[in-house]
């Protein structure tokens, strides 16, 4: 009974997040764009009878390449994105503008899980792992089987273009898995303290936010050692898909306390006091965040930020060159 109302207060303090691991695109694209096969892919209908349901009005089918999908602050630079020519499109673009499909709305406003009530919606149920007193809840690890899967039997059936777009879904599920905040919302004293203190739950909440926000802006401000870090992180092959999960989710659990501790150091009561919502950048600005870095009050949380995302890398590069070996032959 004390777990279900711990779970309850924090959970509705959470619950207004988009859980989105910002910057999917700009992440996906740097990650992708040297690994991936040099080629022209032809633009297909959909014709797949799935076993998952979605959110039909927000569910997106037609292809949507070179149109704007992306939302960022004026002067951010983002990954190109061409319209297509003579109805193909280039594999790198597929994965890069459709890694952040699954933030467009097809997983809200459903009935998933029977404790979906404690958070108030549906997306957060198919885009986290929360692991809480040696609990676990939700199922992005399933959102991001079940994506492989279907990348697999596209491309078995020679459709290219879903071959690669589920595989960009697949990938949106397990970069959301190496965001530590989607792995646990906060430390247990924390989470014991938020029963009390509603200012330790807009804490969790604005830290959550700010976080997703960080790796954004480090992207999409065109920082190059951020850039570096991921275009020059070495492949790391690991022997099956359940050993990428389960390592992307101890690295993020591992780099958690730092991460926390850092960004309550940086922001302090900002957190508690800050009200976000569904847009970005509500709690700290991009202008905030570059005014932080020129103070120097960043470094520790970019050095730990680029280590997580230089091990994400090249797991994912790893996963990536493995996925398409296999799929070149069918």
């Amino acid at each position: 009974m004390v777990l279900r109302t711990i779970l309850f207060v924090l959970f509705v303090a959470v619950s207004a997040l988009v859980f989105s691991w910002s910057g999917h695109e700009g992440l996906t694209y740097y990650i992708v764009k040297d690994i991936v096969p040099d080629e022209m892919v032809k633009i297909t209908p959909y014709t797949y009878q799935e076993e998952r349901f979605y959110n039909l009005s927000k569910l997106v089918l037609e292809d949507v390449c070179g149109k704007d999908t992306m939302e960022a602050w004026e002067g951010a630079l983002l990954p190109p994105n061409p319209s297509p020519v003579d109805g193909k499109v280039p594999a790198w673009q597929i994965l890069t503008v459709y890694s952040s499909e699954p933030d467009w709305g097809m997983d809200q406003g459903l009935g998933l899980s029977s404790y979906q009530f404690l958070i108030g919606n549906s997306q957060g149920v198919r885009h986290m792992k929360y692991r809480i007193m040696g609990l676990e809840f939700f199922e992005a690890d399933k959102s991001f089987y079940y994506f492989h899967d279907l990348a697999k039997e596209a491309f078995r059936k020679g459709d290219r273009y879903w071959g690669y777009r589920f595989l960009a879904r697949a990938l949106h599920y397990i970069e959301d898995l190496s965001q530590p905040y989607h792995n646990t919302p906060g430390e247990v004293g924390e989470i014991l303290q938020s029963l009390f203190d509603r200012s330790i739950m807009k804490m969790l909440m604005n830290a959550h936010y700010v976080y997703d926000d960080y790796l954004a802006y480090l992207i999409y401000s065109g920082d190059e050692e951020t850039i570096r870090t991921i275009e020059e992180a070495e492949p790391i092959f690991l022997k099956s898909e359940w050993h990428l999960v389960q390592g992307i989710r101890e690295l993020a659990l591992s780099y958690f306390p730092k991460i926390h501790r850092e960004l309550k150091k940086v922001f302090g009561d900002r957190l508690k006091e800050r009200s976000g919502n569904l847009k970005s950048f509500t709690v700290v600005s991009a202008e905030e965040f570059k005014e932080a870095d020129k103070r120097g009050d960043l470094v520790n949380l970019k050095r730990y930020t680029l280590e997580l995302v230089r091990k994400v890398s090249s797991y994912l590069k790893g996963y990536l060159i493995d996925f398409l070996k296999t799929v070149r032959s069918f």
